[in-house]
């Protein structure tokens, strides 16, 4: 199981850079940020972040999540092609829908549509960029969403507590793989996942969590300095 830290992205750039840099001084797997465009959240553009955040760790960096609605996919293939470049091997994708009709009508959007053009921009994405990384769906409220996760191979994340459709997803995917968000370390160890965030605000919160992952998983006590980041 991959274990790591992810920021909604309501901190400062910077304050989310030192977030990053010490979830790997830390020895967690993986970070990521979310995608937001209104107040109170500074993460409007994660690829930016996470390509500077891939010069000052070694993490495998991710996001939590990234808009495939109000985004153009053939801008999002260029994003995050040119990040994986930056940091190959160490980039995936967590796809999502987005909750904020507001913000849909900033980029010429109506919430109404969110899923028919989840499934259309996703389908577009594929075909710009065929040999993108690891490609996991976030899934809230529509079994539709792991529907499509099964039918194309990729991962399912859920919000802990939200897992209702986890089993729909997980018999119908040939190679299931499963993320959780989590407030809290237990919430999402409940669910045995195959990769896990944890909300983390600060220095002060990663290093009092790492020492909850230690005490939850022994094994992991001896990753600080070990070849800890593996691939998807």
């Amino acid at each position: 199981m991959q274990i790591g830290v992810f920021t909604a992205g309501d901190l400062p750039p910077s304050e989310i850079v030192s977030l990053a840099v010490a979830a790997d001084e830390a020895g967690f797997d993986v970070f990521a940020v979310g995608e937001h465009h209104n107040p109170p959240y500074h993460s409007s553009s994660p690829a930016t972040l996470l390509a500077h955040i891939a010069a000052r760790t070694t993490l495998r960096l991710s996001t939590a999540t990234t808009l495939i609605t109000t985004n153009d996919p053939a801008r999002l293939a260029a994003e995050y092609a040119t990040l994986a470049l930056l940091a190959p091997d160490r980039t995936d994708l967590v796809l999502g829908r987005g909750n904020t009709a507001r913000v849909f009508g900033w980029f010429g959007r109506e919430i109404e549509y969110s899923l028919p053009l989840t499934i259309e921009h996703y389908t577009a994405l594929k075909v710009l960029w065929p040999d993108r990384p690891y490609v996991w769906h976030a899934c809230t409220r529509s079994p539709e969403i792991a529907d499509l996760a099964a039918e194309n191979d990729d991962g399912l994340f859920v919000f802990a507590g939200r897992t209702e459709h986890l089993g729909r997803y997980r018999d119908q995917a040939a190679h299931p793989r499963v993320g959780v968000l989590a407030d809290h370390l237990d919430d999402g160890l409940a669910e045995a996942p195959d990769r896990l965030l944890v909300r983390a605000g600060g220095p002060a919160d990663v290093e009092k969590l790492w020492s909850d992952v230690c005490s939850a998983l022994p094994h992991r006590r001896s990753s600080r300095d070990s070849a800890r980041h593996g691939t998807s």
